[in-house]
């Protein structure tokens, strides 16, 4: 059973608050459950019996931490544990309740003041609760000093007390300073990092939200058998919210079906694209926005999809007026055709008029009275009109044949011949200029490969960033959380945190190679030459990566050939594009090398 509706006063599912106040609710539930046990074994004990109000003291100060909890009062619940002395007051210092009233008893003392210091050192938020708190504790010790007609010992170091430094005052003094100190480094510790991680999921968050496509993050449901029972929108942009007319607040959390017939009505089936069948891949048309977009879905993990809305309205209403152009295009050149023939029975041209001025150039006595086997066709096209020929006569309906001609210039024309039957023995020849319409259809396949593979190649760039950015993000964020765990020692944290900003460098990286490949796309790249050392930027690039090699324990050798030891030796370049280059060939070749040696240099 989810118990987070325990806690719904406390913002933020990973905020520090939340996570202590649950601990320290478990806690004291658990405490509370001993001292009824307690209560009610010593209340059949006449021997133990006067205990009791020592553990009712104790339990009460349970019952007030969970009740400042579940109202959202963290700060109140912890300072409970100012009520501690009381609680000493019967267990140890008053003579008919006290469990011992030897010298063990300031021991005792002790040990319970130092359980209310450790406790405020981990769960206050205040090193003046502290400071607050051991001043009490003083004050407890110098009352039980005076009970026990003992204020003298204050001054000398005879007393029996936990770490036998033989003075309570000095001993309370030293352990509150020492947590002090600890609580000191462990905050500020805990704020650098948390500042670093909020500063970091900012820009990345600020990135996602200015993305130019509507981006869709869903996650997936399930019940207790492992089926989809749902998905919820966990995380939108601005320009998902801009296109589809929605607000953040109003989508994310919210299920899908509640939300998807609002924003894609019944445009296509939405169900069968996210939910029940995920297609990798969709074009569809937004009927009530009257607009068309590329759908595409990735898999970062398991029961997570992240959509992509390309909007190509745009792109359609070109290629339509490309299509709407090209058709009245061919209307007009069907009914202004450029050649006309007279074709005789046997093949030969009789008549002939062209309005080509490709044609101008070849008269009619370049043509009438030669047959078509005499034009230049190849043996299968000559026979291939002359059979169409004898077809139109004989069925007086209308062939249609293609072909090239190539002119005196050297230059080949596409035209596309038209027979139809005129008398009994001569049949008309149409023919119309194709090239221009030819290549404007190459063309336009060309166009259409080149838009769907810009589209392919965007939408694997997004999936290739989303998973490069995730692997650093993920390693940020759980070290982070194992930084700030109470389990681990100081030093283990240290190395936690190495490990963020080693990942943080990782993700800078990327960043960095993003704005590289937006630079060489827009060509604002700007080429700066001058006179470079050459060994010494190499040299500089195997030490790195080296060094890379070593710390990663890759069963890789990385050599470096100098064609010139000499360090003055100077090439004219760019030597940051220069080394940048070199730097990333190295860096793939490693990547890319699970065992042996990578060389790299010049000769």
């Amino acid at each position: 059973m989810d118990s987070d509706f325990l806690f719904q006063n406390f913002e933020g599912v990973l905020s520090l608050t939340k996570r202590k106040a649950k601990i320290l609710t478990f806690l004291s539930l658990a405490g509370l459950l001993i001292a009824v046990v307690l209560t009610v074994i010593f209340a059949f004990n006449i021997d133990n019996s006067k205990y009791i109000p020592g553990v009712i003291v104790l339990g009460c100060m349970l019952v007030l931490n969970i009740i400042f909890l579940l109202q959202g009062n963290y700060n109140s619940a912890v300072r409970v544990i100012y009520i501690l002395p009381l609680a000493v007051y019967f267990l140890y210092i008053t003579n008919y309740y006290a469990i011992s009233i030897d010298e063990e008893a300031l021991k005792g003392i002790l040990r319970m003041l130092y359980f209310g210091i450790l406790y405020l050192f981990v769960f206050s938020f205040s090193v003046k609760v502290i400071f607050l708190f051991v001043a009490e504790s003083m004050i407890v010790v110098v009352y039980y000093l005076m009970v026990q007609n003992n204020l003298a010992s204050i001054f000398t170091f005879q007393s029996p007390t936990i770490l036998s430094i033989g003075n309570p005052i000095l001993e309370l003094l030293f352990v509150g300073t020492l947590q002090t100190l600890f609580y000191s480094f462990y905050n500020n510790l805990i704020n650098s990092t948390s500042s670093e991680n909020y500063t970091i999921q900012s820009r990345l968050g600020e990135s996602f939200r200015q993305i130019e496509h509507g981006i869709l993050i869903l996650q997936v449901q399930r019940d207790l058998h492992g089926e989809k029972s749902g998905m919820i929108i966990k995380r939108t942009n601005l320009a998902f919210d801009k296109t589809f007319k929605v607000t953040r607040e109003e989508v994310v959390g919210a299920q899908f079906s509640d939300i998807f017939p609002k924003i894609f009505r019944d445009s296509f089936n939405w169900q069968e694209v996210f939910f029940h069948s995920p297609q990798s891949r969709l074009q569809v048309k937004i009927n009530h926005l009257d607009k068309w977009f590329i759908i595409s879905n990735v898999f970062p993990e398991p029961d997570v999809i992240i959509a992509s809305f390309v909007n190509i309205t745009a792109l359609k209403q070109e290629t339509k007026r490309l299509q709407i152009r090209e058709e009245r295009l061919t209307s007009l050149m069907g009914s202004l055709p450029d050649i006309f023939f007279i074709i005789e029975k046997d093949g030969t041209y009789i008549d002939y008029v062209s309005n080509n001025p490709e044609l101008m150039k070849i008269g009619q006595k370049d043509i009438i009275g030669k047959t078509i086997f005499e034009m230049g066709f190849s043996k299968p096209m000559s026979y291939q009109i002359y059979s169409s020929i004898q077809h139109v006569l004989e069925n007086d309906n209308i062939e249609t044949i293609e072909y090239g001609m190539e002119l005196p210039t050297g230059k080949t024309i596409m035209f596309e011949m038209r027979l139809a039957r005129l008398n009994d023995s001569q049949i008309i020849s149409i023919g119309r200029d194709v090239t221009a319409k030819k290549e404007y259809q190459q063309e336009l396949i060309a166009a259409r490969r080149k838009t769907e593979e810009a589209s392919r190649l965007k939408a694997s760039f997004i999936e290739n960033i989303s998973h490069e950015m995730r692997t650093p993000m993920n390693a940020i964020i759980g070290f982070s959380n194992l930084a700030i765990n109470k389990k681990f020692s100081i030093d283990e944290q240290g190395k936690f945190l190495n490990i963020v900003i080693e990942n943080g460098e990782d993700l800078m990286n990327i960043v960095t190679n993003v704005i590289d490949i937006s630079e060489i796309e827009t060509g604002s790249i700007s080429v700066k030459m001058h006179a470079c050392k050459i060994n010494e930027s190499l040299e500089k690039i195997f030490h790195k990566h080296k060094n890379a090699i070593q710390k990663s324990n890759l069963n890789i050798e990385l050599a470096l050939e100098l064609g010139e030891n000499s360090h003055s030796l100077e090439i004219y370049t760019d030597n940051h594009l220069f080394s940048k280059i070199i730097n990333h060939l190295v860096e793939n070749a490693i990547k890319f090398t699970k065992e042996g040696k990578v060389t790299f240099g010049y000769k």
